[in-house]
């Protein structure tokens, strides 16, 4: 067996050990559950529920944040490509790959706008 992998699995032993520890320290030295019938109610404060529990809710800024991740992550791929490829100079190969990439991934992008109807900037 390899350095490598008896150091991986030391390292899955020992944090295994410690999550499971962890749970049984906090089974015998935390706290004790309190029972109450109120545990049983929608809401421990005593209120009643009123109204309707679904709301409207705004999707738009979801929207906008995943589209700049996926944007983010682009321009980090594109990046990596651009250093690998850094020494090839006389093939148009890598240039071809890298703009079908984009234009795909701003393919995609565009089809998660299409369906927003506002768009939150």
């Amino acid at each position: 067996m390899g350095a490598d992998i008896l150091t991986f699995l030391v390292f899955v032993a020992i944090s295994g050990a410690f999550g499971v520890g962890s749970l049984i320290a906090n089974r015998l030295l935390g706290a004790k559950a309190r029972r109450s019938y109120l545990r049983l109610t929608t809401y421990e404060c005593g209120e009643e529920a009123e109204g309707e529990a679904q709301i409207d809710f705004p999707t738009q800024h979801y929207t906008f944040a995943i589209v700049f991740v996926a944007v983010d992550i682009l321009g980090f791929i594109l990046a990596l490509w651009a250093l690998t490829f850094r020494g090839v100079n006389s093939s148009l190969y890598p240039v071809l790959i890298a703009s079908g990439f984009t234009a795909l991934a701003l393919a995609g992008i565009y089809y998660a706008l299409s369906g927003e109807k506002r768009w939150v900037v």
